[in-house]
């Protein structure tokens, strides 16, 4: 179940990101650089699930007295931010959003079986 809740947040935020980037006219950013955030920012969601999933840390694990309420961060939202990057063309956003969501299933399922396994 946790698993699932993981998974559908990111598919919540990266939806929500194409939602605001449709509403706003679309990515005014030149295609490669939008491209190039996004694999940065998808490549440190990949890693930060790989650790949160390591350390078995909750969903919402960051947290900040300050944060006014941003205190929902986690790998899955930095990964539904890089959807948002990837999204020069609306296809492009949709078809970003499914392989993103593939991985990061198939990271913290293989990642959660291996763990279970070893104790």
């Amino acid at each position: 179940m946790k698993n699932i809740k993981r998974i559908g947040y990111l598919i919540v935020v990266g939806l929500a990101a194409l939602l605001i980037i449709a509403a706003t006219g679309g990515n005014d950013l030149p295609m490669i650089l939008s491209f190039g955030v996004g694999t940065i920012l998808a490549l440190i969601g990949i890693a930060l699930a790989i650790w949160e999933t390591k350390t078995d840390k909750p969903m919402f694990y960051s947290y900040g007295k300050n944060w006014f309420g941003g205190y929902l961060n986690n790998s899955a939202f930095i990964l539904g931010i890089a959807v948002g990057f990837f999204a020069t063309k609306v296809v492009y956003g949709l078809t970003a959003l499914g392989i993103i969501a593939t991985i990061y299933a198939i990271i913290i399922v293989a990642l959660k079986n291996k763990r279970s396994e070893a104790m």
